[in-house]
């Protein structure tokens, strides 16, 4: 039988083109009674696919966007009930099916020949053909909305290894989708472990009960551990030194020498500069501040010495200035009565760092932050430079060989999620960006999950998210060179970071209400699924648009259940509050609030 008639066979008489464009294609319904009389089991609605046969014998597959009606006047003598006239049906072309020994679908479409022989519905074998992609190297999460006997294959290379966006108001299925997803990637076609790497930022604490026995780090039970050291001279200056002070020029300046000073100390045989991650000793540069807070000298013989009494220092010796010093208060034009010399301020700060101190010492007191600014590690031991080593093993789950590891944002004090989404992304770019260095490296490829990530990585200029957004948007523009790529997750997409969203190359768009994040997504969708943007605020729960290089075409489909779920779902309240009355146990929620006290308060 020839390609021609091979599809000929399947069109319908009663359907034919009226318009043919690249960006559009008109058809007619010609007696839409008879139509609808010949094809009862047929139904053609807003989203359905339809084949055009073209003159060389392949079939155009062109999606419903709108349908028209035309009248036609009839005689008297003919009227009956019903419609009389024709549909005119506005549809989109997004491929070709090529025929042959065996169908293959080709998006876009080009090298078309002219006229259109006859139209038809896309069958399910059809479909099947369109959205499955060649080669094995398919993840299915999903199914086709319209018919959900369609599974939709979508390649894993061009997905996981291009950053995906996955955005949708709160209620519409996104932790299901992305714990989904990710269930999807991590399994194994054998009983080993495999090559999966996917590190997941989790701000709601919802994952834990979708991955029960992967790499899950918390302050609460101590298995998160970020030492100071590993931060940058932004996030360091961050945590430490207020910008609004007058003096923050030099609380900036001497933080950073003694900082410097005091890596060289531990760190002999390293090239140091202020953004090396390895050891220093924080007690340490507090007890330097203090001291240049309360420096007093004076001079003897032509040299300057610091003015203690119980010492003989010269000024300026850094080294002596690492354990606190009892400096002699500043004696104007007498002589001291120990030193028997003029006591002065000069060369030191005389109080100026007061606040600076306060708050080094409020923050290095504080409970809640000692994850981050212990001086010693999980053993119980001072910490030193090779413990970053132990540190990578914890974060990217190679000391309990995970696939996933969850970082459990929700049991950190808020002031610093972003320091610690800020560190972990630099340390696995770093990582990565070495790892390809190393010759004969096996790849080991990472991607990154940030959950509601506009509340770290927004596109506003505030300060406090400067460095979080510098450390993602890095990964957004250069991970993928180095085998790390990125999934970014978010209710409020209008407020999220334009550069990292505007990298994603695969979107799974769920219901959003917000006029504004509607907007914003269609503005970021390829223009040939435009139309499908106004389908963004009648999606049901797990319902979503795919859009993206790893599929054949953007689709509208539904996520398939996660097994298990996390721990997302809504609190039903009327179902609820028609039960009989419970009893609570208030002793077990105020235990359980003073044991979380020094990680939430």
């Amino acid at each position: 039988m020839s390609e021609i008639m091979q599809c000929d066979l399947d069109k319908d008489e009663q359907l034919r083109v009226v318009t043919f464009e690249p960006s559009g294609i008109q058809i007619e319904i010609i007696d839409f009674e008879k139509w609808k009389s010949e094809n009862s089991d047929s139904q053609i609605k807003i989203g359905s696919f339809l084949k055009v046969l073209d003159g060389s014998g392949n079939c155009i597959v062109t999606v419903v966007r709108s349908f028209k009606m035309i009248e036609r006047k009839v005689p008297e003598a003919m009227e009956q009930n019903g419609y009389f006239g024709s549909f005119i049906i506005d549809t989109q072309p997004i491929g070709q099916l090529v025929l042959g020994a065996e169908k293959k679908f080709l998006k876009g479409i080009k090298n078309i020949s002219i006229p259109p022989n006859g139209v038809s519905i896309a069958t399910k074998d059809d479909l099947n053909v369109i959205f499955s992609n060649e080669g094995n190297t398919n993840i299915v999460f999903s199914d086709l909305l319209l018919n959900e006997e369609i599974t939709i294959g979508v390649n894993g290379n061009k997905f996981f290894s291009k950053h995906i966006a996955v955005v949708g108001s709160t209620g519409s299925g996104k932790s299901c989708t992305v714990a989904k997803i990710i269930q999807e990637a991590k399994l194994s076609t054998d009983a080993t472990i495999n090559n999966t790497h996917i590190i997941l930022f989790d701000i709601h604490g919802e994952y834990p009960k979708a991955f029960p026995n992967e790499n899950m780090l918390s302050i609460i039970d101590g298995s998160l551990r970020l030492p100071y050291w590993l931060m940058n001279s932004e996030e360091l200056e961050d945590m430490f030194i207020e910008n609004s002070e007058s003096n923050v020029r030099n609380q900036i300046s001497q933080f950073k020498y003694a900082v410097i000073e005091n890596k060289k100390k531990h760190n002999p045989q390293i090239n140091i500069t202020y953004d090396s991650p390895v050891y220093f000793s924080l007690q340490e540069v507090k007890n330097y501040i203090i001291n240049k807070n309360n420096e007093t000298q004076y001079t003897k013989d032509g040299t300057t010495y610091y003015a203690i009494s119980d010492e003989k220092i010269e000024s300026n010796k850094i080294p002596n200035l690492w354990e606190i010093k009892k400096f002699e208060i500043s004696t104007g034009n007498s002589k001291h009565d120990k030193l028997n010399e003029k006591v002065s301020k000069s060369g030191g700060f005389t109080g100026e760092f007061n606040r600076f101190i306060s708050r080094l010492e409020t923050k290095m007191n504080d409970d809640r932050l000692s994850f981050i600014l212990s001086e010693t590690n999980s053993r119980g031991t001072s910490f030193s430079t090779d413990d970053l080593i132990e540190v990578m093993r914890s974060i990217t789950g190679y000391n309990t060989k995970s696939n996933i590891s969850i970082i459990d944002l929700s049991s950190l004090p808020f002031e610093v999620v972003s320091i610690v989404v800020s560190i972990v992304s630099r340390l696995i770019f770093d990582y990565s960006y070495h790892k390809t260095k190393i010759r004969e490296s096996n790849p080991t490829p990472f991607m990154l999950v940030y959950e509601e990530a506009h509340k770290y990585i927004p596109k506003n200029s505030e300060s406090k998210y400067k460095n979080t957004r510098i450390a993602v948007e890095r990964i957004s523009k250069e991970g993928r060179k180095y085998g790390i790529s990125s999934m970014v997750v978010s209710q409020r997409p209008s407020e999220l970071s334009a550069t990292v969203f505007s990298q994603c190359n695969n979107f799974v768009v769920m219901r959003l209400n917000n006029p504004e994040d509607q907007q914003y997504v269609k503005r970021l969708l390829p223009e040939a699924v435009i139309s499908y943007g106004d389908a963004l605020s009648s999606l049901e729960q797990r319902e979503a648009l795919l859009v993206g290089d790893s599929l054949n075409t953007p689709c509208i489909v539904r996520i398939r259940d996660a097994n298990p779920t996390p721990h997302s779902d809504d609190v039903q309240f009327y179902t609820e509050w028609q039960k009989h009355w419970h009893k609570v146990s208030f002793e077990d929620i105020i235990n359980r609030i003073n044991l979380k006290k020094c990680c939430e308060e």
